[in-house]
């Protein structure tokens, strides 16, 4: 969270204190959906035993995995090109097709430092990675597609945010000069009103 600013505001009756943030959070890697979209299987698995999941969700990728690092990626495309190929998807293990470009990303990297890297890189997967370097999830082209309207969106809050607090602040300057002009105004007027007690003659009846 960011520090919070405070502000007296004017609003026609009396001072309200305001408190508003100093800035948004910036949107990470873990604000997106990254728990889904994927299947995680052991490296000998047969294809054809991960043909039911993808016929259900074909757009889903096969995450390849031994122990706890993930070793490639799977896809249907993957398969068709195999089986185009002559290769017998009934008895080939993913791990003779899967593709093993991985980019690993932390979950709380700022959207818009991995959406720079991805413009500059072109990963068959990206994997997304906890404190202890551990798999939390699978960021998909539709998580990037998701990312860029999230951080264009937050951009334009902040610019958003940006404005309201300088207005505020130049509001909550307004105020306090006017404050400071009314207690001067006051001061002077008891001090002028007995001054011109004092210079009365006096009238004796």
């Amino acid at each position: 969270m960011g520090h919070m600013g405070f502000h007296w505001l004017d609003d026609g009756k009396q001072y309200v204190y305001v408190q508003i943030p100093a800035t948004m959070q910036a949107p990470t890697v873990a604000d997106m959906s990254i728990a889904d979209e994927h299947i995680v299987v052991e490296t000998k698995t047969r294809i054809s035993t991960i043909c039911e999941d993808l016929s259900k969700n074909p757009s889903h990728a096969i995450l390849v995995k031994k122990g706890d690092d993930i070793l490639g990626i799977v896809t249907a495309r993957d398969i068709f090109t195999s089986m185009a190929a002559g290769i017998n998807a009934t008895k080939v293990k993913v791990e003779k097709i899967m593709r093993t470009d991985i980019m690993t990303i932390a979950a709380d990297t700022p959207l818009s430092d991995a959406l720079e890297m991805l413009s500059s890189k072109k990963p068959d997967a990206i994997i997304i990675v906890g404190p202890s370097f551990e798999f939390v999830g699978y960021f998909s082209a539709q998580d990037y597609r998701e990312a860029t309207r999230k951080l264009e969106t937050h951009q334009v809050m902040s610019a958003r945010l940006n404005r309201s607090r300088k207005a505020i602040s130049k509001k909550a300057v307004q105020v306090e000069e006017e404050t400071d002009d009314d207690l001067l105004d006051l001061l002077l007027g008891d001090f002028e009103e007995e001054a011109d007690e004092k210079d009365l003659p006096s009238i004796n009846l």
